[in-house]
């Protein structure tokens, strides 16, 4: 073997062990990290649970399961129903008709300058009553979904931005027609990059839905409000409606990062 072939050879290792060195260097730092958050986090709960009676509020299993239940359901729906709405308004926001193209972007201004409590009373005490529609879950719904479909379509609007000007180019040469455009070039390359970004929005839904206690749909924070109330335990019911949101949100948020680094999004 030559000087030069063992010469590269060293190189070649030197370069190995300094990426397994910052591997493990990530690693540790990763892991130290989660251990300083567990013990904050386990700390800050031996500090508010001193005296108090989580009982009072965990005797009422059935009506937590139920109330997360009913949390998991309408957020769900929520979304899929918005993600039909956003793809509307995503179209329309990129329509070459110009009235469609500014009526709609104003729309998604004022429903993104709204803060959701006011959307939910806009829709729940308003347009229900203006209506005779009573149904406060379905209302619910409604206004949660208001509420997103500017946001999906935002998500759907960055998710697009894969499809480059050149494909544009090859459609128009084709001749390709809004719905073939659509149909084969532009969802199926959105698919990837728009998952982690529905993930997100999911768990935004979730806990954007504790608002919709003020309507009394009986999902998480108006269970445990009642609760609460019933067996004056106001800060334990506190306490576990933040634990009863993290376990849902951290695996999402969890699952969100997975599938963009698989999809390298």
């Amino acid at each position: 073997m030559s000087t030069s072939s063992i010469n590269q050879n060293k190189k070649n290792i030197k370069i190995v062990n300094k990426k397994d060195t910052g591997i493990n260097g990530e690693l540790i730092q990763k892991i130290l990290a989660y251990v300083i958050v567990i013990i904050a986090f386990g700390i800050i709960l031996f500090t508010a649970t001193d005296n108090l009676r989580y009982d009072l509020i965990l005797k009422e299993m059935n009506l937590l399961v139920n109330a997360l239940y009913t949390t998991l359901w309408v957020s769900v729906l929520t979304l899929i129903i918005s993600m039909v709405s956003g793809f509307m308004f995503y179209v329309f926001m990129n329509s070459e008709n110009a009235f469609l193209r500014t009526i709609t972007n104003l729309m998604k201004e004022i429903v993104m300058g709204t803060p959701l409590l006011v959307m939910i009373f806009l829709v729940v005490y308003v347009l229900g009553v203006r209506l005779g529609i009573n149904e406060k879950l379905a209302l619910g719904i409604l206004a949660l979904t208001c509420y997103m479909t500017p946001y999906i379509a935002n998500a759907y609007e960055t998710a697009s931005a894969v499809v480059d000007e050149d494909q544009y180019t090859v459609m128009n040469l084709y001749h390709f027609n809004g719905w073939q455009k659509y149909r084969y070039i532009i969802i199926p390359q959105m698919i990837k990059p728009l998952i982690p970004s529905m993930i997100n929005n999911l768990s935004s839904i979730i806990k954007g839905s504790a608002l919709l206690k003020i309507v009394s749909v009986s999902e998480i924070s108006y269970i445990i409000t009642v609760i609460s109330n019933k067996s004056y335990a106001a800060i334990e019911g506190y306490l576990v409606m933040w634990v009863m949101y993290l376990i849902i949100t951290i695996p999402l948020s969890l699952l969100a990062r997975y599938v963009g680094r698989r999809f390298s999004v």
